[in-house]
């Protein structure tokens, strides 16, 4: 038996299970109960746990279409096929002409002259800056307004 049958069966139990303690037929355990509960999402979780499973489990099916064989074609008698006679002429095309010589051209670049390195001066350390924020003033604050809430009202009784 394949592996992904055996767990779709242990899903469906699974399923099962959950949906009796669901219903409440076992005594001792209901709905309302928080053992109740656990023991119907836990039933649930197994489920859905081995039918994935065995989903992911099962053989890939590979599809060939076989096509159907030619129905026999009816046969004449044999007769000799004369095969034509090749040909062998020769071709009389000029050769291509050779190719043109490509000059080459020399390029001299001047050679720079080698020079001294600057000697690397040590580096001195960059001046602290330290800025401080001041306080907007009063006046130019943007005054916020308080959200308005709004306010349900009570039925009114009868």
């Amino acid at each position: 038996m394949r592996s992904d049958y055996g767990l779709y069966i242990v899903a469906v139990i699974c399923f099962i299970l959950a949906a009796v303690f669901a219903a409440g037929r076992v005594p001792g355990y209901e709905l309302s109960q928080t053992s109740g509960v656990a023991v119907t999402v836990v039933f649930l979780l197994i489920g859905v746990i081995a039918a994935a499973v065995g989903y992911s489990a099962r053989p890939k099916t590979i599809t060939q279409t076989q096509e159907p064989a030619p129905a026999p074609a009816q046969t004449a008698p044999a007769t000799p096929v004369e095969e034509p006679t090749p040909v062998t002429e020769e071709l009389t095309t000029p050769p291509p002409p050779p190719p043109t010589p490509i000059e080459e051209v020399s390029i001299t670049e001047p050679t720079p002259e080698p020079t001294q390195p600057k000697p690397i001066e040590p580096l001195e350390p960059a001046p602290v800056v330290t800025t401080v924020e001041e306080p907007a003033p009063a006046e130019d604050a943007v005054e916020e307004k308080p959200k308005t809430t709004r306010r349900r009202r009570k039925k009114a009784t009868a």
